[in-house]
């Protein structure tokens, strides 16, 4: 017969030691977990903020009151309150002296804990302390669990101490690892938690030991040794480093790593980070190879990032800047740094500072580079360049201004200089629009002044590109007048007795800008566009202000689209070519001969998506003057959950040194090949192969395996590769072996490489651009 009891007794029960346990016990656990690995962790479950305002029930089998002022209750004992759940075969209560005794199947659970003992509990409702024997505990969403022989709560000073404790994060019958400890000590008061004489074991085999260590039990970081992460390869060796933190402040710390490179020395590294305010943040970054063995001579790199957001991030500053050795064309491809931002061998140094309002911003950047490749021309240096734009939108037209002025240097006595200054209001005028069709206009006066310093003798390379006849002064005005419109149509059919939506959307252009001679004027961050179908409806031929060539051009194109029933894209084909009324006659360098081509390379995009598994995507750029093929490129992929297979194709008309001469330009054709197969419930295997057909080389090869258990990882890759000489322009092969064994919840020790596709020369990408 269940006997119902009250009040007092079971609050002081429920409140003796339960809240200090869930909380601090919590903190240990690893949150992310393969469901299909714990079918019984039990759900986290946020508290109630009244919780302790709810009714308590206390219910057991028989319940007796003695002389002594005893509460015995037998039989089935249990205590509710809100999430919390106390259940045990006896418990008594002695009201004189506020002692509480449990025993026989001992249970308590919460929204965040449940723990289990087939001992003993004792506890003192004066002092708030309690204590368990041989305790189980499982945290709520999370596979961490552990076991105690001895659990010590004490609620007033929220301190709980474990003694014989042991904690996984693997599943009952599977204790591939865990790690044990004579003693932990949780504080919530404090930030740490402490444990003596830890030990990590492997199935029953002890592997690593410690007699003291610390460990953050609330979101705070601490102090000390990080993960190691380990490689190989044939030509550096083993290659280990040991990271060692300081937590210098909540707001700043730094990290040091001593890097040992068998065949090359022992470098260090270090890194600060910084955040004394909201809005202000960075670090500074430093690596030091006092002698590298391959080269004989010290190597370094300093990296220096800040970003300060104020005045609601209106106003905007940020610094990025990396630099290495002098002449240390090889430093990124022989030690691979995490940090700099290096493009086409050109790493990037660069301030910039912006105002921001919603119609008109100020901006201003100063920017250098430091050239990561032998016997090539060094850029101008960006010192400073300031920009004011403004808009002005409305409902009739638009109106913007854009204006720039930027002063160029360099370091080659035999390199020109100058400042810039341009100038360009715009007003887009729209002249139809409606659902399914628009039609717009813009007019543009594009002026321009140059102020220019010659040399006296113009560098060798300039000569031969015919810049060695500039002017010290010109003014350049541009008018440019654009007409642009858009059509959609769209029909309704069946496939298959399916329901789709077929569109197809032409548009077209009409552009015009008279011809200037621009051979007086220098290039300083002018480049050539790629020509692909978006370009062909763009302003501009190339990308910068230093050369805007003439046109009088009509450019069409159209795009079909199919959607689905759900409204999915599942087939975009887009087609366009551009039509010079009168040919361009504005190139790049003056000694440039002039194209007698009237029409743009004939450009095509094609992406389908045609099963759900299957995705595809082509396109082409064909010069119809000469009959070829100018770039192209393909892929076709699989992928259903875990299984990827994807063969791609890309091709580039001379557009690559050769690697037995570098004074040999050669076609780009190269295949690729990549695959990740689950091969068995716990067992996955990746593979990727790049090869050059046009040169009969493999450029990158990958394969690996991973073993990925419930609680345990282990990774192992192999990795071949063209690793690029940028001081010979050659390339020489390179075997590189990464293995990571990794402890879920606990932390991860090797390569500290991702276990994906992307190889060291080309990342993986997925073959489509559709609107999913």
């Amino acid at each position: 017969m269940r006997n119902p009891t009250s009040g007092l007794s079971a609050l002081l029960l429920t409140s003796l030691f339960w809240a200090p346990v869930s909380q601090a016990q919590l903190q240990l656990g690893a949150g992310v977990f393969d469901e299909r690995c714990y079918p019984n962790v039990p759900p986290l479950v946020q508290a109630d903020a009244n919780e302790k305002a709810q009714p308590v029930e206390v219910t057991s089998d028989r319940a007796e009151a003695t002389q002594q002022g005893k509460a015995v209750y037998e039989g089935d004992v249990e205590v509710k309150q809100g999430l919390k759940l106390f259940s045990s075969q006896y418990t008594e209560l002695d009201q004189q002296t506020r002692q509480v005794t449990a025993r026989g199947d001992i249970r308590y659970k919460d929204g965040s804990v449940t723990l289990v003992s087939q001992g003993e509990l004792k506890g003192d409702l004066n002092s708030r302390e309690s204590t368990i024997s041989q305790a189980s505990y499982q945290l709520h969403g999370s596979p961490a669990r552990g076991q105690a022989k001895l659990i010590e709560l004490n609620e007033k000073e929220s301190s709980v101490k474990l003694s014989g404790a042991e904690f996984t994060t693997c599943p009952p019958g599977q204790e591939m690892w865990k790690l044990k400890a004579s003693e932990v000590s949780l504080d919530q008061d404090e930030v740490f938690g402490e444990a003596w004489n830890a030990t990590l074991w492997l199935k029953d085999v002890p592997v690593f030991y410690v007699p003291y260590m610390s460990f953050p039990i609330k979101d705070e970081r601490k102090s000390g040794l990080l993960y190691p992460t380990m490689g190989y390869s044939n030509r550096d060796g083993v290659d280990f480093a040991q990271p060692i933190y300081w937590n210098i402040a909540p707001n700043y710390d730094m990290t040091f790593t001593p890097r040992y490179i068998q065949e090359r020395g022992t470098m260090a590294r270090s890194e600060f980070r910084y955040l004394p305010v909201a809005g202000n943040e960075g670090s500074l970054y430093g690596e030091w190879l006092g002698n590298d063995r391959q080269l004989d001579d010290s190597r370094w790199l300093v990296n220096v990032r800040h970003q300060t957001l104020a005045m609601d991030d209106a106003l905007r500053f940020k610094v990025d800047y990396t630099r290495v050795t002098q002449d240390d064309y090889n430093y990124f491809n022989d030690l691979s740094p995490s940090v700099g931002t290096l493009v086409d061998n050109q790493l990037q140094q660069s301030m910039r500072l912006g105002y921001y309002q919603p119609n008109w911003n100020f901006t201003g950047e100063a920017r250098d580079y430091q050239i990561l490749l032998a016997d090539t021309v060094l850029p101008h240096k960006l010192l400073p360049r300031l920009n004011f734009n403004a808009y002005s939108p409305s409902t009739k037209y638009d109106l913007a201004l854009q204006s720039e002025f930027s002063n160029f240097d360099h370091d080659d006595a035999g390199f020109y200089r100058g400042q810039r200054f341009h100038l360009e209001p715009q007003l887009n005028l729209p002249l139809l629009a409606a659902p399914g069709y628009q039609l717009d206009s813009q007019f543009r006066l594009m002026y321009t002044h140059y102020q220019q310093q010659l040399p006296e003798d113009y560098d060798s390379n300039l000569v031969a590109l015919g810049l060695n006849h500039l002017d010290e002064q010109v003014d350049r005005a541009l008018p440019s007048v654009r007409v642009a419109g858009k059509l959609i149509f769209d029909r309704q059919d069946y496939w298959q007795n399916r329901p789709f939506t077929q569109t197809l959307e032409p548009q077209f252009q009409y552009l015009y800008v008279p011809y200037r001679n621009q051979d007086n004027i220098g290039l300083y961050d002018t480049t050539t566009l790629r020509q692909e179908y978006y370009s062909l409806f763009s302003d501009r031929r190339y990308a910068g202000l230093d050369r805007i060539s003439d046109a009088n051009r009509v450019s069409v194109g159209a795009t079909s689209r199919v959607f689905d029933a759900e409204g999915t894209e599942r087939v975009r084909l887009t087609l366009g070519q551009s039509y010079d009324l009168v040919r361009p006659k504005v190139t790049f360098y003056p000694k440039e001969v002039v194209s007698t081509n009237s029409r743009s390379l004939l450009s095509f995009r094609g992406d389908v998506r045609p099963l759900h598994h299957w995705f595809g995507h082509t396109g082409v750029e064909y010069d119809t003057e000469q009959n070829r093929f100018s770039s192209g490129s393909a892929a076709v992929e699989y992928q259903h959950e875990e299984w990827l297979g994807q063969i791609n194709y890309r091709y580039v008309r001379e557009g690559n040194l050769s690697l037995s001469d570098p004074d040999e330009v050669t076609d780009i054709s190269q295949l690729g090949l990549l695959a990740r197969l689950p091969v068995a419930d716990s067992w996955q295997l990746i593979g990727a192969h790049y090869t050059d057909l046009q040169q009969s080389t493999a450029l990158d090869s990958l394969i690996g395996i991973r073993y990925d258990a419930c609680c345990w990882s282990l990774n192992l890759a192999f990795e071949r590769h063209r690793r690029p000489d940028n001081a010979s322009l050659t390339a020489e092969t390179e075997n590189k072996l990464g293995l990571q064994f990794e402890l879920k919840g606990l932390g991860s020790i090797g390569s500290g490489t991702d276990f994906t596709l992307d190889t060291r020369l080309l990342p993986y990408s997925r073959p489509f651009n559709l609107n999913d």
